[in-house]
């Protein structure tokens, strides 16, 4: 049986409100009601969307990220934002001779803010599932990539696939994330921190858990940055294919397609790819292979 998972914060969730008027009665009525309808559906696909010209013209993209999630995010010995998506982010502003200003803020609240227009564009590493596309549009992907776990290194044997985490005690990072679903869905018994990557590493070298889910080639990372023999990937572990990109509020189209199209440009003349071998030590510009990757529906 798939356990719940376990938070060690607080999360609040907020819902959206729909308000209806009541309908006129009458046959007239209800004529005149369903023209002055289809006249304002037709006003809404027709309104022009200026999510770009306002951005050009006031010269400032509005960027969130969290600054705590390396290589991706954050902030180095010098107190300064850094990492391969910021980093691409600035290169994205310079191409299109705009300032980037970035909002650092838990990663929960990032889409959120987005969404209630505190930012124009999220940046952290989001894969692209139905489920956000339902509120949120991105740019076109930049990283391709897949799950995988830090375990300790005597139980590297002891994890053939993603599927033996069935019943496993495993951290993630967050509740919201892909790899909490993933946790899951698998049916592996999940806990969510909230105090860093630190905590998580010591909790699965003490045993309290057995493995770390994440992105592989942040996993990476984070083993180089923490620097204990004790742990290791278990590279038989595969899971959830990912497509990363930063995203957008669904009907900012033109400010999407300005993305995408300098995105484009930094990809054929290799930027990407070289920001990639720097900050994750892998090129992550083509997609990965998907027949041993099991999919975040745990099948």
């Amino acid at each position: 049986m798939k356990k719940k998972l376990l938070y060690t914060g607080i999360l609040s969730v907020s819902g959206f409100l729909l308000a209806c008027g009541p309908a006129d009665n009458g046959d007239d009525a209800e004529t005149d009601t369903a023209e002055d309808t289809a006249q304002e559906d037709l006003g809404e696909d027709t309104a022009e969307d200026t999510s770009w010209a306002d951005i050009e013209e006031e010269g400032v993209l509005t960027v969130g990220t969290s600054g705590t999630y390396a290589p991706i995010t954050f902030f180095d010995e010098n107190n300064e934002l850094t990492g391969f998506e910021v980093e691409l982010v600035r290169e994205i502003g310079e191409r299109l001779d705009l300032e980037v200003e970035f909002e650092t803020m838990d990663f929960d609240g990032i889409l959120p803010s987005l969404r209630n227009g505190q930012i124009d564009v999220a940046a952290h590493d989001f894969a692209i599932t139905e489920e956000r596309l339902e509120i949120f549009d991105f740019v076109d992907p930049h990283k391709f990539s897949y799950g995988s776990v830090i375990v300790r290194q005597e139980d590297a044997d002891r994890f053939d696939s993603a599927y033996d985490l069935e019943g496993v005690d495993v951290a993630v990072g967050s509740l919201t994330s892909n790899y909490a679903i993933f946790a899951d869905n698998i049916g592996a018994n999940g806990t969510a921190y909230d105090g860093g990557v630190e905590a998580i590493l010591r909790d699965v070298i003490n045993g309290n858990q057995d493995a770390y889910l994440n992105d592989y080639l942040v996993l990476l990372n984070t083993l180089n940055e923490f620097g204990d023999d004790e742990l290791t990937i278990a590279e038989d572990v595969k899971f959830h294919a990912t497509e990363s990109a930063m995203a957008v509020l669904q009907g900012n189209t033109t400010l999407r397609d300005r993305l995408s199209e300098t995105l484009q440009e930094l990809m054929d003349d290799g930027t990407v790819s070289e920001l990639s071998m720097e900050f994750l030590g892998a090129d992550v510009t083509e997609p990965v292979d998907e027949s041993e990757v099991v999919g975040l529906d745990g099948e």
